[in-house]
């Protein structure tokens, strides 16, 4: 998904998780926006139909919300602060790759003192680092992880580049703002730098890369203009070096370009100034200003040009490859919009404990659930659990991916039974345990089957009385979970 739609889609998704009474985005009005984005969508549809689908809804949902809350437009557009950033860093590499003074102040080049020399140094220990990471992300198989590592430079970047902005960050801390709102906008933030960091660091590396290659260019093209309007003489001396041991040196490192260019590397012996012979003024300095230059192309220009081209198509795919569903839990919520639009059965998991609903409870429990949820569902039921099967049944339920776990998992128990903690609680707290081990979105119901319990029960005179107090000791037990259960048929019936 583009980076445009995918936003809207993250935000509406945020406000949607976060807006349960319907505050700002009422009920009807995300329904009448899933049947307008709907129209062209059949049962068979492909992602990308789907992609669109999803994208046309979220655009009415935030065309309407900009109406009514005109402080939320600067969310919207994707930003353009790296767009920025680059030039800024395009410009400054070209800036301080010319003024380097790369031939020296003086008109004497001593060809052992070559700024750029420490140019070549440099970008082989960027090569070393580059193909150091390429070896671990290949270990990984997940280069995305490997991007996005806590705490480094680039990931740190990627984030100030992706904050909100500042001026709504201000209007976000206002008190007519409601608390949904801003919890949608503390989850919308998380998930798309969640998503955009990996491509965002990409392309900070892409840019350093183009930014080494125009400062080795530039710091070139300086030195040939330096060297069009003066006389450059090249020399040399040093402390540690014998004219054997540089040209030895220097045929190695200017091998390739004398190669290329067919310029011989010169005898430095004559060039070399002592204490005892300082009157050496060398020779012109064109012939090396050209080897150095080839060697400056090929080892830094065209490198970086190459790894700076394999960031931006890295960062390129992976945006285009974008899929919001990959994010954790989220799979649930595209879930459910899709049955919502096309009519289609939500997959719910279901699983029994110590109990065996009948045809007719299951059919009760389905019509319960449908008319709770909005949507059709099917009942994807788990091997009934028995006494004992507490603690270590629900990890074994749950374990599925986060992304493909059901929309909704049901725990039955027969609501005749008196509940305990040591059984029933324990068997709940540890299912939420093992959902929330998973991160998923998974919605945990507690259903509790009341036929048997009606069927012997009905023609007492307390008989509304029983049914509310065993219903209270289930929810008692529930702990948190007690706004989550709910008893079939409806205890009103």
């Amino acid at each position: 998904m583009r980076p445009a739609p995918l936003r809207r889609v993250l935000l509406i998704q945020a406000i949607e998780k976060s807006d349960g009474d319907g505050e700002l985005l009422s009920s009807d009005l995300r329904a009448d926006a899933t049947r307008e984005a709907a129209r062209p969508l059949s049962r068979d549809s492909s992602v990308a139909e789907q992609d669109r689908f999803f994208a046309q809804r979220a655009a009415h949902l935030t065309d309407h919300l900009v109406s009514h809350r005109p402080a939320l437009a600067p969310l919207i557009p994707v930003p353009h602060r790296f767009r920025y950033f680059a030039i800024a860093l395009l410009l400054g590499a070209a800036i301080l790759g010319w003024s380097t003074q790369a031939l020296g102040q003086e008109k004497l080049v001593n060809i052992l003192s070559f700024p750029l020399l420490g140019i070549l140094a440099w970008n082989l220990i960027v090569y070393l680092t580059e193909l150091i990471r390429a070896a671990g992300s290949l270990k990984k198989r997940d280069q995305q992880t490997d991007d996005a590592e806590a705490g480094g430079l680039l990931t740190r970047a990627a984030e100030s580049l992706e904050k909100l902005p500042a001026a709504f960050r201000k209007r976000d801390r206002h008190p007519d703002v409601p608390a949904s709102l801003r919890q949608a906008l503390t989850d919308f933030q998380r998930r798309w730098r969640r998503l955009v960091e990996p491509i965002t660091v990409q392309r900070i590396r892409a840019a350093l890369h183009l930014a080494a290659a125009l400062l080795a260019g530039a710091a070139v093209a300086g030195m040939y203009a330096e060297g069009a309007a003066n006389e450059y003489r090249a020399y040399w001396e040093s402390t540690f070096f014998t004219p054997g041991a540089l040209q030895a040196l220097l045929g190695t490192l200017f091998g390739p370009a004398s190669l290329l260019s067919g310029i011989e590397v010169p005898d430095v012996a004559p060039l070399h100034r002592t204490a005892t012979t300082p009157e050496v003024v060398g020779e012109n300095a064109a012939r090396w200003i050209h080897l150095y230059a080839l060697t400056i192309g090929l080892f830094v220009v065209l490198p970086r040009l190459v790894l700076g081209t394999w960031h931006t198509i890295v960062a390129r795919r992976r945006e285009i490859a974008i899929d919001p569903r990959q994010l954790t839990g989220t799979g649930l919520y595209f879930d459910r919009i899709l049955a919502e639009a096309l009519g289609t059965a939500l997959r719910t998991g279901a699983v029994a404990y110590c109990h065996q609903l009948s045809p007719t409870a299951e059919g009760s429990l389905q019509r319960n659930l449908e008319r709770d949820l909005g949507v059709p569902v099917t009942l994807a039921w788990k091997s009934t659990l028995k006494l004992g099967d507490e603690e270590d049944a629900p990890r074994e339920l749950i374990t599925e991916a986060a992304e493909t776990l059901p929309a909704h998992f049901v725990l039955c128990f027969d609501f005749s039974v008196t509940p305990e903690q040591e059984t029933h609680g324990e068997l709940i707290r540890e299912m939420r345990k093992a959902l929330n081990e998973q991160e998923t979105e998974t919605h945990f119901h507690v259903c509790l089957d009341a036929e048997g319990f009606d069927e012997t029960r009905r023609n007492l005179p307390d008989f509304a009385k029983r049914r509310e107090d065993r219903f209270e000791a289930w929810r008692s037990v529930a702990g948190p979970a007690r706004e989550n259960v709910a008893v079939f048929p409806p205890i009103e019936s």
